[in-house]
């Protein structure tokens, strides 16, 4: 088993809490604090913008999946990827939107895990989704399952970041939103090793997000895969074996972010 695989094993077992709360009041929060850096925890709650005791649940959400960082003093200030996604927020909403998705697809295996099986099903009932997904949940890891309550959340999180449709119990991808969708689709499977060809997720990239860096990707990259190039071959045919697949996701999220 790879490293890879052995992480995303790990990330099952050790489920993150999910809010269940509006993309709307999410989005409310990184723009809240990314206009007033170190605001207290308890301003947040004040205004409206989080809940539960303590630090609250959404900075508590926030901070395990690297988008703020939280003092001693329970003050609050966004992260680098939070802040790129503070920026993208202001400038357009969907592309916010679009990171705020591949951050999560990246930090959350369970949302990783029922993002890909919408994308394989191509359209699946609800309860039908609920079911295989904690089918392949005990395949990674016997004793962990996910419960209807987070399965609903997980679910709503999609839902309201455009990247899935939920309608008369039948749940589908929103391929023009997905840019994770842009990395499964560019894959292939060879001998049980994922290989990407890497002008098929330029392509993908730039009709989804715009500009894509490819030079910047591919050095932010060169750890968590192998090149597989054919002499005499154009670059942006070369291949990519995938060595880690959540170091590619955070090489391509800090390469997106850096265009904004």
């Amino acid at each position: 088993m790879g490293d890879g695989a052995i992480n995303y094993m790990l990330g099952i077992q050790r489920s993150i809490p999910i809010p269940r709360i509006g993309i709307d009041k999410l989005i409310n929060y990184i723009i809240t604090v990314g206009e007033n850096p170190g605001i207290n925890c308890s301003t947040l709650r004040s205004k409206g913008l989080d809940i539960g005791k303590g630090r609250g649940d959404i900075t508590r959400f926030f901070a395990r999946i690297g988008i703020v960082r939280v003092g001693e003093d329970c003050s609050v200030a966004l992260t680098e990827v939070g802040q790129g996604i503070y920026r993208a927020l202001i400038r357009d909403v969907y592309l916010g939107k679009s990171l705020l998705h591949l951050v999560l697809y990246s930090e959350l295996p369970h949302y990783r895990l029922l993002m890909d099986l919408v994308a394989m099903e191509g359209e699946v009932g609800v309860d039908d989704l609920f079911k295989k997904v904690n089918e392949r949940v005990r395949e990674l890891s016997p004793s962990a399952w996910i419960n209807e309550v987070a399965f609903k959340a997980l679910l709503g999180l999609g839902k309201d970041l455009g990247v899935i449709n939920v309608s008369n119990g039948r749940v589908s991808l929103r391929h023009a939103a997905a840019v994770s969708e842009c990395l499964r689709s560019a894959s292939v499977e060879l001998d049980g090793q994922e290989i990407v060809r890497l002008g098929d997720l330029e392509s993908c990239l730039r009709g989804v997000v715009g500009a894509f860096d490819s030079g910047r990707f591919m050095d932010m990259v060169r750890d968590c895969v192998e090149p597989i190039v054919a002499p005499g071959t154009n670059p942006r045919a070369s291949y990519l074996k995938i060595l880690n697949r959540e170091c590619v996701l955070r090489a391509l999220l800090s390469t997106l972010l850096s265009n904004i």
